[in-house]
């Protein structure tokens, strides 16, 4: 890029807010604080050595990580997990999750339980962190910035997401100031660090693989971007200027350099993100066609855990819709409102919304504030869903939509467009402090007197159960029976809430009269504020934040123990099905112990069929013992407390609570994990499930495949033998002696990246039984090897390597240049924010 071209750049920006006399912020206050901060509101984590409670954790994340973990220690990279639902592939299906993002690291130098925890608290930190550079990068005070990222950092709707475990959303969420940081920086100075910096963010949030966050992230910064670009156009401080051919020219190559650098992010993810895209299209139970046997498509399940009306009063009263993530009173199973249930809080602040109402009052940068104004809005509306046109606007119009549901999760916009309005609100209060015009003071002091009056009002009809009245017979007038009793018991605190909310407002109102007045300097409301906010916000995220004794949790129980001692000294692998949770019990493989059901967000689609299960319903076919015995089960977990057990099996131990049965484990007589049989049956896809689960099928002596066998098949009892040498996640080795030509059915999962060897020679691996694997072996004594590899996987790796070499050169690159700029007397290359 020409230095002329930096110059217009920088001369598109607006002049800084603050000017001297604002609080002094030293440099090492910022990071200090918010670690401070960090360190307060997880310290029953960091002071113990406890696991941070999550549900999606207990339920599959630990197992997933802990599995990783064993196998990073071994010194092996997993590239198919086998626990679970006849296994999947490691990376294409996302079973690791986060596997290739940094913090994964913290699993090789502690315990996974532990690691899953710091992960979230260094994410709290870092989302100050990230805050306070955007902040002081579109030219807010050091002041405003401390503000807006303590606001952000501790605000619940991203601390509040510790409870569910979604740590995901809680990545995505630190990492958005952090984009539209570089991004900023870019447009100001487009340079290769600045690009390189772009397209390393990108990366970074494709590796989090919660892409439905990660697209919404993505269409709110590539809005911003063409909002730059635009104001380029436009001129910025120089208008005799805007819309000229050479400002055209460079506002377009602005904006298509950004393009580039994101498809460079997506290179540099192309690891990541291009096996899982096949997948998800091909091979997965989220394809077309099983969504809509599961009946997740549609205008009406995309809409589903949309926030309704009673969480949009909690924007305000955080209390009012009530919650069912317990550690506390009004959290504790209170939720009254429209979904299913509720474990987090879309919360931001009282203060920051007052703050971001202030910022209307002639503060600084008209454009931007209009901008956060429109993308909050915006977010906010979509997230109601079907409550508003604007959710069914972007489902009929923009692609990919209509791949997601609950659009509540667009929520953190809303909250990242709220935190920066509120530190440009700030910067509005303290220009009108130094400048100290009457006619500055008006506006200032009359939103904040209203926004306080109107809390106290609504303090006052919640005191009074008007406010309830009022929500039942007209915005809810369907209110169940259940519902209307968990809104009675959350009455006191609703009351409490609404007027903490009133106190908070007048304490904001009161700091700025005496600033005003200069009863108090520009250091006090700072120090004041920093203290209202994190009392406001801390206050929500309490009962979001609870520690578990992991040694307690984690241990076996009797029916896991019986299993394990069993088991002790045999080589021969083996499945539990497990009924408990409605066959979504992941548990036991935190033992070592493979699971025929289980829940995975991303499954093989053909199992699913196989095993008869839709959504998160019950595997239906895993009744049948036909399936049972094909899928190698070995042992069945009951829970007695849903009704009788099976007819039949032989009961390992039986445990009982209050004097009746309560889990039941019996011995089950499922096939070998490997066996050879010497005759097939030819079936189409839709024909294969319907027969084995037929009288007529014989799971013992008979394979079905979709096509016939490349070798020819004498039928009949095969006499032989089949022996493991080796069986780790990505190899597997055999021992074949087979009397006649016959098929190696191994019960796991087929896919297209298992490959065979038989003693050397390559072999192919069938799709048998609909969903799992057969190679054919001669007669005689044969080694069989399997082996997983995948050329879309070493290529797409490939191309992410060398990506973010050249990324991460381009970095380095203009550091160093900067550097010696910097050495011979010349201006540094990066932005000095006002």
């Amino acid at each position: 890029m020409s230095r002329k071209r930096d110059a217009e750049g920088r001369a598109a920006e607006s002049a800084p807010v603050l000017r001297p006399g604002s609080p002094e912020v030293p440099r090492w206050l910022p990071p200090a604080l918010f670690a401070l901060l960090t360190v307060i509101l997880f310290r029953l984590f960091v002071f113990s050595d406890g696991m941070l409670l999550g549900s999606d954790t207990l339920s599959l994340g630990y197992v997933a990580r802990l599995f990783y973990a064993n196998q990073l220690r071994a010194g092996s990279f997993p590239l198919w997990a086998p626990q679970i639902l006849g296994g999947t592939p490691f990376l294409e299906a996302l079973s690791g999750g986060d596997a290739l993002y940094p913090t994964s690291l913290l699993l090789l130098v502690m315990e996974p339980f532990r690691a899953l925890g710091w992960k979230l608290v260094l994410h709290i930190f870092l989302a100050g962190v990230f805050m306070y550079g955007w902040m002081r990068t579109i030219g807010a005070s050091k002041a405003a910035a401390l503000l807006s990222g303590t606001a952000y950092m501790l605000a619940p709707f991203l601390v509040s997401l510790v409870r569910p475990g979604h740590d995901g959303k809680i990545f995505v969420t630190t990492l958005t100031p952090l984009l539209f940081w570089v991004v900023e920086r870019f447009f100001v100075r487009a340079r290769i660090g600045t690009f390189s910096a772009v397209a390393l963010v990108v990366t970074l949030v494709l590796l989090t693989t919660h892409f439905q966050m990660a697209y919404f992230l993505f269409g709110a910064v590539g809005l911003y971007a063409g909002f730059r670009a635009v104001q380029l156009w436009r001129g910025g401080r120089d208008p005799s200027t805007a819309g000229t051919p050479r400002r055209a020219r460079v506002a377009g190559t602005r904006f298509v350099l950004f393009l580039a650098a994101s498809l460079a992010g997506l290179g540099a993810a192309a690891v990541q993100f291009i096996p899982s895209t096949r997948y998800v299209m091909e091979y997965s139970r989220r394809t077309a066609t099983t969504r809509e046997a599961a009946g997740q498509v549609g205008a009406a399940w995309s809409s589903s855990w949309s926030l309704h009306p009673e969480e949009v009063m909690s924007l305000v009263i955080p209390e009012f819709a009530g919650n069912d993530a317990g550690g506390a009173a009004w959290s504790a199973d209170t939720y009254w409102g429209r979904n299913f249930s509720k474990d987090n809080s879309e919360y931001g602040g009282i203060l920051v919304l007052i703050l971001a109402a202030v910022s209307f009052a002639g503060a600084a940068r008209r454009d931007l504030r209009w901008f956060f104004t429109a993308l909050g809005s915006v977010a906010l509306l979509f997230a109601l869903g079907a409550h508003t046109p604007v959710w069914r606007i972007f489902y009929v119009l923009v692609p990919g939509i209509r791949l997601f549901r609950s659009p509540s999760t667009a929520t953190f916009l809303f909250g990242f467009a709220a935190a920066t309005l509120a530190g440009l609100g700030l910067d509005r209060i303290l220009r009108a402090a130094r400048e100290n015009d009457p006619d500055g003071w008006r506006p200032v002091l009359r939103i904040l007197w209203v926004s306080a009056g109107t809390l106290v009002v609504l303090a006052v009809l919640a005191s009074s159960g008007a406010l309830a009245s009022f929500w039942t017979s007209t915005v809810y007038p369907g209110i169940g029976a259940d519902a209307l009793r968990k809104l009675t018991l959350l009455a006191p605190f609703i009351t409490r809430g609404a007027l903490l909310a009133a106190a908070f407002g007048l304490a904001l109102a009161a700091f700025t009269w005496a600033l005003r007045r200069r009863r108090l300097g520009p250091v006090g409301l700072l120090a004041g504020l920093l203290v209202l906010v994190a009392a406001d916000e801390m206050r929500v995220d309490a009962p979001f934040i609870q520690v578990i004794d992991f040694q307690r949790w984690a241990a076996p129980d009797s029916i896991m123990q019986a299993l394990l001692r069993r088991e002790r000294g045999r080589d021969e692998p083996y499945r539990l099905l497990s009924f408990v949770d409605r066959g979504q019990d992941v548990k036991p493989a935190l033992y070592g112990i493979d699971l025929a059901a289980g829940h995975h967000p991303n499954d093989l689609a053909r199992y699913r069929e196989l095993i008869g299960m839709v959504g998160s319903d019950l595997p239906s076919n895993l009744f049948n013992t036909n399936i049972q015995r094909l899928l190698n089960v070995r042992y069945l977990l009951w829970p007695d407390y849903h009704g009788a057990g099976p007819p039949s099996g032989d009961v390992v131990l039986r445990t009982w609570e209050q004097g009746r049965p309560y889990e039941t484990l019996y011995a089950w007589p499922g096939l070998p994990r490997a066996r050879l049989v010497a005759r097939a049956v030819v079936k189409a896809d839709d024909e294969q499930v319907p027969y084995m689960l037929s009288a007529a099928f014989d799971p013992d002596s008979e394979v079905v495949l979709s096509r016939p066998p490349p070798i020819a098949l004498q039928g009949g009892p095969v006499r032989g033998s089949v022996t493991w040498q080796k069986r780790t996640p990505n190899d597997l080795r055999l021992s074949v002696t087979s009397d006649r030509a016959a098929l190696l059915v191994v019960a796991d999962n087929w896919f297209p990246a298992w490959h065979a060897t038989v003693d050397g020679r390559t072999a192919p691996v069938l799709r048998a039984y609909h969903t799992l694997r057969a190679v054919p072996v001669a007669a005689g004594t044969h080694t069989v090897e399997m082996f997983y590899h995948s050329r879309l996987l070493d290529w797409s790796f490939l191309v992410s390597v060398v990506v973010t070499l050249l990324l991460l050169g381009g970095l380095g690159w203009d550091a160093l240049r900067n550097r010696l700029r910097h050495s011979v007397g010349q201006v540094p290359d990066t932005r000095k924010p006002g």
